[in-house]
């Protein structure tokens, strides 16, 4: 028969990458904030320990791993660095299509060739609208978050 000689060495070393994965699912889940892990550790590892041997558990790694991220960025604050970036950002951008617009660039650089200018005047326009849509992307995924907290602190099962 083909694929029923399983001998105990097999079934050992099956074992052992399961315990490896595990202990790495574990580790990941205690990187987590102590809230966080407070109110879903054993949830999560109770998921693992059921879903691992018919899903696999790399999916369940990677979900670890990206809610790893998701908690860390969202809880700690860094996406406000990160939107006063931006917005500084946005700031030196206008402030260059102003100066562009109000000819001022032109002449700092009279002996600049006019298809030079042309491209200048077109990057800046590309930063503008990149910026633009940054912003936008930005201001959408604050409204989706607000939303979502505020769906979250009523409970379950509201506003579905």
């Amino acid at each position: 028969m083909l694929g029923t000689d399983i001998t105990i060495s097999d079934y050992t070393e099956d074992t052992q990458s399961n315990m490896i994965v595990r202990a790495l699912y574990q580790c990941l889940l205690l990187m987590h904030p102590p809230a966080f892990r407070r109110r879903f550790a054993a949830e999560m590892l109770g998921i693992f320990d059921e879903a691992a041997p018919f899903t696999g558990a790399g999916g369940l790694l990677i979900d670890a791993f990206s809610s790893l991220v998701r908690q860390w960025i969202l809880r700690s604050g860094a996406w406000k660095v990160g939107i006063a970036v931006l917005g500084a950002c946005l700031q030196l951008t206008a402030g260059g299509l102003i100066w562009v617009a109000l000819g001022h660039g032109e002449r700092a650089h009279d002996n600049v060739p006019a298809a030079d200018a042309a491209v200048m005047d077109n990057l800046m326009r590309l930063i503008l609208g990149a910026g633009l849509a940054l912003l936008v992307m930005v201001s959408a995924a604050s409204l989706w978050m607000t939303s979502f907290v505020r769906r979250r602190a009523l409970g379950p099962g509201v506003g579905r």
